[in-house]
């Protein structure tokens, strides 16, 4: 029973020296999976003059590549760099209906209906983020959460198609100037992961964030897995 109760002892103090032990830095480089809401989406409502009937907003799913570089102050907080981006060939869609119910005013005639179909394809999008990053490693598990600020920037081929018909009469129009946009805006970062360390200077982790580009008003989610190495102990 001595001997058993030693062994115990001692394996809780190794595990509790190597929960203790902090890398001066950790680079993290590993496959992501974005879900981005491309397009905004509108309400559906109706008065007396006309009726409105919107769609939810538009998402895709991105694929791209993530990477991060903490250096540790301490054990448990660490000031992260990050970088990702996420691509995709394939395009989001929204629509809204708008039917006038007597476009004529004081003559009677035929309910219109204009209808705005909007797209966003091939979106490439960056997003450099920087920040706190705090951890509780427990033996082999490392549990982390951050809070990241920064940029994003978007390439996404856009445009927009209106229809419209009074009676048989039907028009379809593509509105000028709205087939390419490249922008760069705030972005911001909540989330966290957990890493396992099956080697001293290697560990694998799996992460996801909630996301904020080009606005505050745009809500996105990535998940993130790879190597992370664990430089200077």
């Amino acid at each position: 029973m001595r001997h058993f109760l030693c062994a115990v002892v001692f394996v809780l103090c190794n595990l509790a020296v190597f929960a203790q032990e902090a890398p001066k830095a950790e680079i993290f480089a590993g496959f992501s999976y974005g879900n981005y809401e491309l397009l905004p989406g509108s309400p559906s409502y109706s008065n007396p003059d006309e009726t409105i009937f919107g769609s939810s907003s538009a998402r895709l799913g991105l694929l791209g590549w993530n990477g991060t570089v903490a250096v540790n102050m301490n054990r448990w907080f660490s000031f992260a760099t990050d970088f990702s981006g996420y691509y995709s060939g394939s395009a989001a869609t929204t629509s809204v209906t708008e039917t006038i119910l007597n476009p004529c005013g004081p003559v009677s005639c035929p309910p219109e209906t204009i209808t705005t179909t909007a797209v966003a394809a091939d979106p490439k999008i960056y997003n450099f983020l920087f920040g706190p990053q705090f951890s509780y490693p427990v033996s082999r598990i490392r549990p982390f959460a951050h809070f990241l600020i920064g940029g994003a920037h978007s390439d996404v081929t856009r445009a927009e198609a209106v229809s419209s018909s009074s009676g048989v009469v039907t028009g379809i129009s593509v509105v000028p100037g709205s087939l390419e946009s490249g922008s760069t805006g705030f972005a911001m970062a909540i989330g966290g992961g957990v890493d396992y360390v099956f080697k001293r200077n290697l560990a694998w982790r799996l992460a996801s964030d909630y996301l904020t580009g080009q606005g505050t008003d745009q809500n996105h989610v990535r998940v993130s897995t790879g190597l992370v190495w664990r430089l200077g102990h």
